[in-house]
């Protein structure tokens, strides 16, 4: 990956491009259902910008090298002047915003025997969001209903919840329901090679010696008592040296190999969330000339900061301003983190 020259973002909306932004910043992540962008033209002389027919609302893209990094809504619009400068900021975020910001509402608000991409492309209908499932969703549910005043996309997080899937959104105003880690590679960032900074933070607030998960088998004829009352699983984070117990009551209907595995995942996503980097590289571009996008992994090798091996990108930020120049900013994680276990059904 080489030092990449300046590259142009355009706003697109109403079939006319704006571009020559002074400031730009672009965030996107497997963390967050929706993109958020900020662009910004300012200068000292009369640029023409304040007269742009630009309006609070109307749909838009920000493209990228012919890739569309936010399709959406513009949510706000300033036009100012003073002493030094005069100029227009423009913000906004993905089509996926609404399904954040706005509550689900469906007659009768439950579902019997409908799968996950079912139930998800009702609520969003109305949205007009299209839906892309990235391999399988399990079975029907036997019921799901709505709760009272949640949004939509807290709806959709549920059902995921209870798959082991996670919601996101590209960018291109698609809602992607599947597993975020593409196991695609986006090369190596090497300390004196194409990193400008790097830090890792490690904390060990989250993190516990021991996990016991509790929980209450079914009985039968076989098995009544004790044995089915106390059934629990276990699992050791070695890394934690001193003595430090987490008690998880699990769900109601358990056995000894699921909550085993339950403990398991417990320590593990705990582990890998425990490490957060933070990588920044000069330009936005690959060594394809795309854009970097989230849900990729980075091989890193930064040793003065402690960064080394495979890890994925949860988050990015494209940026541009007068101190920092062109630059792409990754917030990266071990894999574990993003691993997923699927939740038990509540009770139909």
């Amino acid at each position: 990956m080489s030092t990449l020259p300046d590259h142009v973002v355009e706003l697109q909306l109403g079939g006319i491009a704006y571009s020559g932004w002074t400031t730009v910043e672009i965030e996107r992540g497997i963390d967050q259902m929706t993109g958020t962008f900020s662009l910004r033209l300012a200068a000292k002389e009369r640029t023409g910008a304040e007269d742009w027919p630009i309006r609070q609302g109307a749909e838009c893209r920000v493209v990228l090298a012919s890739v569309p990094l936010i399709t959406g809504y513009i949510d706000s619009l300033t036009r100012f002047v003073g002493p030094d400068e005069r100029g227009i900021d423009v913000r906004g975020r993905d089509r996926t915003a609404d399904l954040v910001d706005c509550s689900a509402i469906h007659k009768p608000g439950s579902w019997r025997n409908r799968k996950l991409e079912q139930i998800a492309a009702e609520l969003v209908k109305p949205f007009g969001i299209p839906i892309e499932i990235a391999g399988e969703t399990g079975a029907a549910f036997s019921k799901f209903a709505l709760q009272q005043g949640e949004t939509v996309f807290a709806a959709i997080e549920r059902m995921c919840r209870y798959r082991g899937l996670v919601a996101w959104s590209a960018g291109d105003g698609v809602l992607r329901i599947g597993n975020p880690d593409s196991n695609a590679s986006i090369g190596r960032l090497a300390e004196g090679d194409n990193v400008i900074s790097a830090n890792l933070t490690s904390t060990t607030s989250d993190r516990f010696s021991d996990y016991i998960v509790k929980g209450q088998a079914a009985g039968s004829d076989q098995r009544n008592g004790a044995s089915v009352a106390q059934v629990k699983g276990e699992a050791k984070d070695a890394a934690v040296a001193r003595y430090r117990p987490l008690l998880i009551i699990g769900e109601e209907q358990s056995d000894p190999a699921s909550l085993k595995k339950r403990a398991q995942w417990e320590a593990a996503v705990r582990s890998g969330r425990s490490q957060q980097a933070q990588i920044t590289v000069p330009g936005w571009l690959n060594a394809e000339g795309k854009p970097f996008a989230h849900g990729m992994r980075a091989t890193c090798d930064v040793p003065s900061a402690g960064l080394s091996g495979s890890l994925l990108i949860e988050r990015l930020r494209f940026s541009r301003d007068a101190e920092g120049g062109t630059v792409t900013t990754f917030e990266l994680v071990p894999p574990e983190a993003w691993t997923q276990l699927a939740e038990p059904e509540p009770k139909a």
